[in-house]
């Protein structure tokens, strides 16, 4: 696939008509809007500029090309995006031999997939699957959801999948590197699933990639996967996903810990819930989640060992900005038996869950009496290292706020206690600076994604690595190595297309665009220097406590040096502007 094929298929196909299909618009002018199939909202905020073949919600920030909408309404790939688009405009996709070879092996592991879950299927309502069409049906699973989710048996057998492989001509060694089978020491290929309820793992695309197995009998392991594979990754897939997707954005999504859980809480009508495959929540499912939702509650059991596991939960959202709700358990129960049992409790527990960090505040002043000094410095000791890692900045200044408000201390000594936990800077310095930072990033963004000038005065300046916003610095990182054209670009991460989408649906900055870029990069590196400033002031302080006088002459010289480089920034930038 090149950009060529990309740009040719964005030329021969029609956003209006493409959005059309999932949300009723209305023409306003030369716009047309409608409500935003992206979150909820009464009065439309939803825009198509067919002009530009762009969308953009005013209301949640959602907005890019027609691909971008198809990735983002349907979780798709950009590859997957692009297939689909391609087959509605008859345009052939050409790849490179490495393109070729890589999609010519996922088709043979899907192929053999499908073939498996087939088999397995036609297993379970043979005779051989009887017990456990059984064990299944007595778990209150009605036949109908049994089909819908796929679900198969595999025999009590060593060559039973083996076997049937062969006959349809697949190769022992794809079956292999799929998982499938396994191969002794004698050469000897056997079936990896025997006497389990198989659980088909499929994707967004609809595609078989792997296989969860339920043990029928007694033995270990309980629940066996597919081991990883080109096409399976346990870290970014979530079991259900590919049903679940069409209630998430509505509903949000609730996660919960097995195939079992989520198939008999489907069963009794709750279709908004997904499990991870034997592994923790991980930033890949996060990214994927929040293609569809910023709602997450994440299921634990109401025992110790789940208020731990709880705790530990809080680890991938550190980074994001979403605060995820928590669903207790009753002990000694888990969603499935919730489900077949009393769904009025299921929706009970979920209409009280609580943030994540209320939970955590819970667990900790619980059982500690913050009159006692000794239970404060527990506290804190706690939750500061927690606070300290969150990377948004309003989350991080609530918690501190009601961090010192419940424990009775001003946020100065929590924010003085951060510092020492990360070395960070002052804390009230660092506030003031976000704003302008942000703001100041955003526009040096937008002028890169629409002037290779930009582009080129950051690589000569050597400003790449300056760039804090986390979601930022991926799609700097990709323009100052190949450029901006990054909705065409095949080789451009989803993430760093979805970024890029937008900021180029607001399009070009107004007004004279090169003095747009020398104010912006002259703002940008005088930031970096007024940090070193506070840097340096703080280690001043540090060492006129300690009567360090030498210390305190060279870095008073240190710092005068940096206070006269910010009077030539603009000079300096200027002139390599002028060479560019």
């Amino acid at each position: 696939m090149s950009k060529e094929d990309i740009g040719n298929i964005k030329t021969h196909i029609d956003i209006v008509a493409v959005v059309s299909e999932y949300v009723t618009l209305k023409r306003k002018g030369k716009s047309y809007w409608g409500l935003c199939p992206f979150h909820e909202e009464k009065t439309p905020s939803f825009q198509i500029d067919p002009a530009r073949q762009m969308y953009k919600c005013f209301g949640c920030g959602a907005g890019g090309d027609v691909i971008s909408f198809i990735m983002e309404i349907k979780g798709l790939s950009f590859y997957e995006a692009i297939k689909e688009l391609a087959g509605r405009t008859g345009i052939p996709l050409r790849q490179g031999k490495t393109d070729r070879d890589r999609s010519s092996q996922k088709k043979a592991y899907y192929e053999v997939n499908s073939l498996a879950m087939k088999f397995y299927k036609e297993i379970l309502f043979s005779p051989k699957g009887e017990t456990a069409l059984k064990y299944l049906k007595d778990r209150g699973i009605a036949e109908d959801i049994i089909k819908e989710f796929s679900l198969g048996y595999a025999p009590d057998s060593w060559d039973s999948l083996v076997n049937a492989l062969k006959r349809k001509g697949v190769s022992m060694a794809i079956a292999a590197k799929s998982g499938l089978i396994a191969e002794n020491k004698s050469g000897t290929y056997y079936d990896r699933f025997r006497d389990r309820i198989i659980f088909p793992i499929i994707n967004l695309g609809g595609e078989v990639i792997g296989f969860g197995g339920r043990i029928i009998g007694s033995g270990e392991p309980k629940y066996l996967n597919t081991p990883e594979t080109l096409i399976f990754k346990k870290r970014k897939v979530l079991y259900n996903l590919a049903h679940a997707k069409n209630y998430i954005h509505s509903e949000g999504v609730t996660i919960v810990e097995g195939y079992m859980d989520v198939i008999s809480l489907y069963n009794a009508g709750v279709k908004n819930t997904v499990a991870t495959l034997g592994t923790s929540l991980t930033q890949d499912h996060l990214r994927v989640l929040k293609r569809f939702t910023d709602k997450i509650r994440l299921v634990f059991d109401g025992d110790k060992a789940g208020k731990a596991a709880m705790t530990r939960a809080i680890e991938p959202f550190l980074k994001t900005d979403i605060i995820p709700e928590v669903v207790v358990l009753p002990e000694g129960k888990d969603p499935d038996d919730i489900a077949s049992s009393s769904l009025d409790l299921w929706y009970g527990l979920i209409s009280k869950a609580q943030s994540i960090w209320d939970f955590i505040f819970h667990e900790s002043f619980s059982t500690r009496d913050t009159s006692k000094l000794e239970d404060k410095r527990i506290i804190l000791k706690e939750l500061v290292p927690l606070i300290s890692r969150v990377e948004d900045q309003l989350i991080k200044d609530l918690l501190i706020e009601r961090l010192s408000i419940h424990v009775g201390v001003e946020p100065s000594v929590i924010r003085a206690q951060i510092r020492s936990t990360n070395g960070s800077l002052d804390t009230t310095y660092k506030e003031a600076e976000d704003i302008n930072r942000d703001l100041v990033e955003e526009t040096l963004v937008r002028l890169m994604l629409f002037d290779t000038k930009a582009i080129k005065l950051i690589r000569e300046l050597d400003l790449g690595h300056e760039f804090k916003q986390a979601h930022l610095v991926p799609l700097v990182k990709h323009m100052l190595e190949k450029g901006n054209a990054i909705l065409e670009d095949p080789d451009c991460s989803d993430n760093v297309r979805r970024i890029a989408s937008r900021y180029v649906v607001q399009g070009e900055i107004s007004g004279d665009k090169e003095k747009a870029l020398l104010e912006s990069t002259s703002r940008f590196i005088r930031r970096t220097i007024e940090k070193d400033i506070n840097n340096i002031q703080g280690e001043i302080l540090k060492a006129e406590e300690r009567k360090e006088k030498n210390r305190v002459i060279d870095l008073v010289k240190i710092k005068r040096e940096k206070i006269m480089a910010i009077k030539n920034i603009h000079t300096n930038v200027a002139e390599v502007l002028q060479k560019i």
